[in-house]
């Protein structure tokens, strides 16, 4: 019998992966700009194995034919079966505007029984409906400093280091956190010759040390 799995390992935790790309050539990246398409990492996810189209599909289609509470269901056995407490969306693909209901249904779900949660999305109204959650760090890409107008969090990719700037905006005032992806660690290896471990792409590590999209204490 067919086991159902939608979760593979990504960036020391366990992440979902959708298709990539426009949803007329069967992604799922109803907001991605040309220039996002183009210099997409997604399909070689750093540590994390690389998830090949039909899995990333048959993860989709899980999605798309079920409840959003047996999805959730779904995810935490399989996050207890991996012995893993932090769940990341988007390892690739994103939401389209037609699934926002159900994935914040999924992610507030998800909130209440204490899973931890980040994910990168370019959905701004997905973005918007999870911004007061308690354990979910939903980060809204753009790709212009400008457009970091409301309280929250942003990533801005960094495509000249192949990584991702982390931005609060709290009180009006914008913040500059961490740095997301292995671009960082690489950079300050040369430039300090310091192992920080926070600055490769681990959601695990940024966890436990207050980092990237855990920052609480932005410079």
């Amino acid at each position: 019998m067919k086991t159902n799995q939608m979760l593979y390992p990504f960036a020391n935790v366990m992440g979902l992966f959708f298709p990539v790309g426009k949803l007329e050539n069967g992604g799922t990246c109803e907001f991605a700009t040309a220039k996002c398409l183009k210099k997409c990492c997604a399909n070689a996810p750093g540590a994390g194995k690389k998830i090949g189209f039909k899995k990333k599909q048959e993860c989709f289609n899980y999605f798309l034919n079920n409840s959003s509470i047996k999805i959730a269901a779904q995810i935490l056995t399989e996050l207890e079966n991996a012995d893993c407490e932090i769940f990341t969306w988007f390892a690739s693909g994103d939401c389209p505007s037609f699934l926002i209901l159900k994935f914040f249904a999924v992610i507030k779900e998800l909130d209440k029984k204490g899973v931890i949660q980040t994910g990168f999305t370019r959905n701004q109204s997905l973005w918007e409906e999870c911004r007061d959650l308690y354990n979910a760090k939903i980060l809204l890409t753009i790709e212009d400093i400008e457009r970091a107008q409301k309280p929250g969090l942003y990533s801005m990719p960094n495509y000249k280091i192949g990584a991702i700037d982390v931005l609060l905006v709290n009180f009006e005032k914008l913040y500059h956190g961490d740095g997301c992806g292995g671009g960082y660690y690489y950079n300050h290896i040369l430039k300090t010759g310091i192992d920080n471990s926070h600055l490769k792409l681990d959601c695990k590590a940024c966890y436990e040390n207050k980092t990237g999209c855990f920052n609480t204490k932005p410079s």
